[in-house]
């Protein structure tokens, strides 16, 4: 059994990844919609983000955007950012400190 796949990319260069993590930092409405679907299992997260995805192609979202949700799908960069380390909120609003 092999340690580690050769042939898998790590996360942390794919571009996606790294521009996701930025808008995740930065919008606190797309962080407050994502974080509840990085909890779901990966049965449930991949529907839930599949809804998501239907309703911005059909509402016209930036491709862009589309893409960088679509990034989550993958189990792999779902995990690091369901496990990354979290903005300090203020317990009145929630928002960021």
């Amino acid at each position: 059994m092999k340690l580690f796949d050769q042939n898998k990319p790590f996360v942390a260069d794919n571009e996606n990844f790294i521009a996701l993590v930025q808008v995740l930092k930065e919008d606190y409405k797309i962080r407050s919609k994502i974080e509840p679907i990085l909890s779901l299992d990966k049965f449930n997260r991949k529907s839930a983000l599949n809804t998501w995805l239907e309703q911005l192609k059909f509402q016209q979202a930036p491709e862009k955007f589309v893409a960088l949700l679509s990034c989550l799908i993958d189990v792999d960069i779902a995990k690091k950012l369901r496990n990354r380390p979290r903005h300090r909120t203020c317990a009145r609003s929630g928002r960021p400190a």
